[in-house]
């Protein structure tokens, strides 16, 4: 081949090329990660041309995930007309499905799954936006477009925590154990389950969206609208807690509610939902990422508990000062305290443990 044909060849692609694999979950969380990129990456603030595949991608993404809930419930609810569903055509793709007030009002009427008149309200909103800048072109503020796309992607995380996960984890065992079922008891064997196909596509779906939950919380932060309407949101049910509110490890907004009670319960950020099941994990990460080399986690001196006294940690209330504050119990140490805790305790401090667990 002649070099100048040589400078222009395009690359071919490779062949045999990847089937298209996009279940309603999946797709739904692409759109969604789609949004949230558009948002986050590239220009700050976004670019016209950010915000307008936020806004399309936003709007797909909810009515996909809404659906994927609907169709959780039974598949012929995504139908327009379910009466005339017929399976074969779900499986194919081939019908016209409900709309989107549709679907809302079937989840809250079927699937008990209630939406508030000012979340539909926002998702009404989105998709008018979406509709106008689909077919007509559209002309709107940019600040109340970041706005209306926020309060949706707002909508949208305590939906999936709320909702996918469950129907989730409820359609992985339900596969479990239909192998089980179906199985001899001569044959089970521990990896029984990852050989069967219907339980690997229960498995990849609770994956990706629990990996795209942790690469949308990495960003959540970024965008200041959405950080801006959702501690509003949040500010009525945190303003009792400022006493045990530090920042969250994975955020780092001022809304990780730590226990009081001793309780050793699950410790979950109010923003991002990040939850931490083990709260020794809690105050390691709470060290390594918010407070740094300088900070260490001790034996509690009000509920005994090891490794969850953080001290260096700052928590809402009194966010000039630094105390030592545990992540069970809730108890502070003042700060004319802790040199003294430091060096009676020295065998608890979890300072080397914390950069273990990373």
């Amino acid at each position: 081949m002649p070099e100048s044909d040589e400078s222009t060849a395009t690359t071919k692609r490779p062949n045999p090329r990847p089937d298209l694999s996009f279940t309603p979950v999946r797709n739904g969380m692409d759109y969604l990660i789609s949004a949230v990129d558009n948002l986050t990456e590239g220009t700050t603030p976004p670019s016209d041309r950010d915000l307008k595949y936020a806004v399309l991608h936003l709007q797909a993404a909810a009515e996909v995930l809404l659906k994927a809930r609907l169709v959780g419930e039974h598949w012929s609810l995504v139908f327009k007309n379910p009466g005339g569903a017929s399976l074969g055509d779900f499986k194919k793709g081939k019908f016209e499905s409900c709309s989107i007030d549709a679907t809302m009002d079937r989840l809250g009427s079927i699937a008990q799954v209630e939406i508030s008149p000012a979340n539909r309200g926002f998702i009404k909103d989105l998709a008018d936006d979406r509709n106008a800048l689909t077919h007509y072109g559209h002309t709107a503020n940019a600040f109340q477009v970041e706005a209306k796309a926020a309060r949706v992607l707002n909508f949208l995380l305590d939906f999936i925590v709320e909702q996918l996960y469950p129907m989730l984890n409820a359609a992985y065992y339900a596969a479990i154990n239909q192998v089980w079922a179906a199985t001899p008891t001569s044959l089970i064997t521990p990896d029984l389950q990852l050989e069967s196909p219907v339980v690997q596509v229960a498995l990849r779906q609770r994956r990706e969206v629990s990996d795209t939950m942790r690469a949308l919380r990495s960003k959540l932060h970024r965008i200041d609208k959405l950080v801006e309407k959702r501690m509003q949101d949040l500010s009525g049910d945190l303003a009792s807690f400022e006493h045990q509110t530090v920042q969250c490890p994975d955020c780092l907004q001022w809304a990780f509610v730590v226990n009081d009670d001793a309780s050793w319960n699950p410790i979950t950020c109010r923003f991002c939902l990040t939850v931490y099941h083990d709260v020794y994990e809690a105050a390691t990460a709470y060290v390594r990422r918010v407070v740094g080399g300088i900070g260490s986690t001790q034996l509690c001196p009000n509920c005994g508990a090891a490794g969850t006294l953080v001290i260096g940690a700052i928590v809402a209330n009194e966010r000039e000062a630094k105390v030592a504050a545990c992540f069970n119990c809730g108890c502070h140490v003042p700060r004319e305290a802790i040199g003294k805790l430091m060096t009676t305790n020295p065998e608890h401090s979890g300072a080397a443990d914390s950069e273990k667990q990373s």
